[in-house]
C-alpha cells in the first residue's frame, strides 16, 4: 500500500500494482500524474552524485559538502525544502541536521501558510469540512479554485451540487459550474465584504460569531460605490450572490491562490467568515493539515534546537545578493522553478558567491545549475508516512520500486557523521519519532504499519463560534495594465512530469498571439502568446508548471515578491507586467 505524496489535495492511495484503491476517499480513479508515474520514475533520474559536474562517489560528494558547512559560517547556510514528497521522513525529518548546526531556514511562506494564519485568526484552526462534508453541501462555491483540475475527488463528491464559481479569468471550473463571477484580479477581499454587508442587511437568523456589532461597523464604512468599481461587480450581482449563500449554504473551496494576492490574507479571512454569517461551523474547505495534530516541530526538532534566524522564501534572492547567504542546501524542492528571484541565484552560482546543493531524484532546472548533486529515490522507493490536507487518514507507505540513490534520513547521518555531529537531534530513530509525531491523531505507528490506511482519531476542531475580530483595514489593490496570474494544469503538480507532458511558457491573454516579452521593472521574460477566450484584457494567465521562458530564465525572476500580512506569502498572483512586447520578427 502506498499514496501519492505530492503537494496536491486528494493524496490518492494505490495498491501494490500501484492501482488506485476503490475505498474511500480515493473511490478507484486517479489523475493522469497517477497514472504516468510509474512511466516517469526511470526518466531523467539522477542516478549519481556530481561534484561540479563531475561524476563521483556519494561518500565523496558527502566530504566536499561537509568540507563546505565547515569552512562556512553557520549563518550563511540556508536549506530550502518543501512539498516535493509530503512524507514525513522525507520533508520534515532530514531538517534536524541543519537545526542542530544552527543554520538558517525558511519560513515555509511560499504556498498555503497566508491562509492558515488568516483562519486560525477567527477560528482557532484551519481545520475546515471533511470529505464527509463535502457529501452533504447541497451547493458549492469554488472561489479562486481550479478545482475541476486540482483536486478531482473533491470535485466528484460535489459533482450533482449546484455550483458557482468565483475567479479572474473563466477556468475550467467556471466553464462547469452554473453561475460565474468574473472578478478584477486582487479584489476577492472587497468581494466577501460586499457579500458580509448585504447578508447583514438581509438578516441573520443563526450567526455563528462572536461579535456582529463589531462586523456590522466594520462593512458600514466602505461604501457600495468603492466595492463595485474594486470587484468589477454590480451591486445587482453582489446581492445575488449573497442570496445564493443565504438560501443554499454552500460549501466554499478557498483556493491557495488567493494567498498570494494583493489583500490576500484579508481575503481569506472575510471569506471564511461568510459560511459562519450563514449558520455553518464548517462551511469552508482551504487545507486541514494544521488541524490533524501532527507535530510537524517535533520532526524538525524545533524542542531542541531551532535555526539561527528565518528568512522569508521570497526574499531568499535578496539574502543572496546583499552576500548574507553563502551556501544553499535544496531537497525535495524546485526553487529555481518555484520561488522569486532565483535569477539572481544562479548569477551568484555560477560567479562561484554561492554554493549550490542539491539531493533529488531527477533533474529539475535546480539540479541542472548546482554544484553538488546527490541522487534521492521517489515515493515509489522508499518507506515513509503519508498524510493529507483534505482528507483525514495517514498511509503507511511501502516501496514498489527498488531504490535509487541515498534517502534523505541516511544523507542527513552520513553528512553529520563526516562533520562529526553527535547530537540528540541526529540519534534519535527516525520512526521513534514519527511515532511521536503522530501520537496526538490518536494512531500509533504498531497501528499505521498493520493497517497500512488508518483514519485520524483526534482533529483540532478550533473555536465552535468565530472571533469576529481582527478586521482587515482594506485599500484597493493597484488598478495596472496588466495582472500576472497563475493556476494547476492538469498534467502537472506544479513544475513536476515535465518529462512527460508540455512545458512551453505560454501566455494566454484577450489580444496576441505569437512569441514576444513581458516587461516590469524587474526585467522581461520572453514567452508565447496565445489567444484565450475567457480571459479580460487586464489578465496575463500562465500554468504554473511552464515558468522557464524560451532562453531559460525563470518567469519568477519578474514576479512580485512582497510579502503578506498573515503568513509572509509573497504575492506571486498579483505581478504587475507593464509591458507586452510582440516580437514582430
Amino acid at each position: 500500500m502506498h499514496a501519492c505524496t505530492r503537494d496536491c489535495y486528494d493524496t490518492c492511495i494505490f495498491d501494490d500494482s500501484h492501482k488506485p484503491i476503490k475505498d474511500f476517499p480515493t473511490l478507484g480513479f486517479t489523475c493522469s500524474r497517477g497514472n504516468m508515474d510509474l512511466k516517469r520514475n526511470d526518466k531523467n533520474r539522477i542516478l549519481n552524485a556530481y561534484i561540479e559536474g563531475k561524476e563521483a562517489d556519494i561518500k565523496e560528494a558527502v566530504r566536499e559538502i561537509a568540507r563546505i558547512i565547515n569552512g562556512t559560517s553557520k549563518d550563511e547556510i540556508l536549506h530550502v525544502d518543501y512539498d516535493g514528497n509530503q512524507g514525513l521522513l522525507t520533508w520534515y525529518f532530514p531538517a534536524r541536521l541543519w537545526n542542530a548546526l544552527g543554520t538558517v531556514s525558511t519560513d515555509y511562506s511560499i504556498c498555503s501558510a497566508e491562509g492558515h494564519n488568516a483562519i486560525k485568526l477567527h477560528y482557532g484552526s484551519s481545520l475546515g469540512a471533511l470529505p464527509e462534508d463535502f457529501i452533504k453541501a447541497k451547493a458549492v462555491v469554488f472561489w479562486g479554485s481550479e478545482a475541476a483540475f486540482s483536486f478531482i475527488h473533491g470535485w466528484k463528491l460535489l459533482a450533482n451540487k449546484r455550483k458557482v464559481t468565483i475567479d479572474v479569468r473563466l477556468s475550467e471550473t467556471a466553464k462547469r459550474s452554473d453561475r460565474v463571477y468574473i472578478i478584477k484580479p486582487s479584489s476577492d477581499a472587497f468581494l466577501a465584504l460586499g457579500i458580509i454587508k448585504y447578508l447583514i442587511e438581509l438578516g441573520l437568523e443563526n450567526p455563528l460569531i462572536d461579535d456582529l456589532q463589531a462586523l456590522q461597523g466594520y462593512v458600514r464604512a466602505y461604501d457600495w460605490e468603492l466595492i463595485e468599481n474594486t470587484t468589477g461587480l454590480k451591486k445587482e450581482e453582489i446581492k445575488e450572490l449573497s442570496i445564493f449563500y443565504k438560501e443554499e449554504k454552500p460549501l466554499t473551496i478557498i483556493g491557495f491562490a488567493l494567498g498570494r494576492t494583493y489583500n490576500g490574507g484579508h481575503a481569506i479571512s472575510l471569506i471564511s467568515l461568510i459560511p459562519a454569517l450563514i449558520g455553518l461551523r464548517y462551511g469552508f474547505y482551504y487545507s486541514n493539515s494544521q488541524g490533524f495534530n501532527i507535530d510537524f516541530e517535533y520532526l524538525r526538532g524545533y524542542h531542541l534546537s531551532k535555526p539561527s534566524r528565518i528568512v522569508n522564501m521570497g526574499k531568499i534572492w535578496k539574502e543572496v545578493e546583499e552576500g548574507k547567504i553563502k551556501v544553499i542546501f535544496t531537497w525535495n524542492a524546485n526553487p529555481y522553478h518555484s520561488l522569486p528571484r532565483w535569477d539572481v541565484i544562479r548569477e551568484k552560482v555560477e560567479e562561484g558567491e554561492v554554493k549550490l546543493i542539491v539531493h533529488d531524484p531527477f533533474w529539475s532546472e535546480t539540479a541542472k545549475i548546482a554544484n553538488i548533486v546527490i541522487p534521492a529515490p521517489t515515493y515509489l522507493e522508499k518507506y515513509d508516512v503519508v498524510y493529507g490536507y483534505w482528507h483525514d487518514y495517514l498511509i503507511y507507505n511501502e516501496p514498489i520500486r527498488d531504490a535509487k540513490g541515498i534517502d534523505e534520513v541516511r544523507l542527513m547521518r552520513m553528512i553529520a557523521e563526516e562533520l562529526r555531529l553527535r547530537h540528540p537531534l541526529i540519534e534519535e530513530d527516525e520512526w521513534d519519532a514519527v511515532d511521536r509525531a503522530i501520537s496526538k491523531t490518536g494512531i500509533s505507528l504498531e497501528e499505521l504499519r498493520q493497517k497500512k490506511v488508518v483514519k485520524i482519531k483526534n482533529l483540532n476542531r478550533g473555536y465552535q463560534v468565530a472571533k469576529v475580530l481582527p478586521l482587515p483595514n482594506l485599500t484597493p489593490p493597484p488598478n495596472d495594465d496588466y495582472y500576472l496570474v497563475f493556476s494547476s494544469h492538469p498534467n502537472h503538480t506544479n513544475s513536476q512530469f515535465k518529462e512527460l507532458f508540455n512545458t512551453e511558457p505560454i501566455v494566454y491573454n484577450c489580444c496576441f498571439d505569437g512569441t514576444g516579452f513581458l516587461e516590469n521593472e524587474k526585467g522581461r521574460v520572453k514567452v508565447i502568446f496565445r489567444k484565450s477566450e475567457g480571459v479580460p484584457k487586464n489578465v496575463l494567465f500562465m500554468f504554473k508548471s511552464s515558468l522557464i521562458d524560451l532562453e531559460g530564465k525563470p518567469i519568477n525572476s519578474i514576479c512580485n515578491d512582497t510579502s503578506n500580512e498573515y503568513g509572509k506569502t509573497p504575492q506571486l498572483n498579483a505581478t504587475i507586467i507593464r509591458k507586452v512586447i510582440i516580437d514582430k520578427n
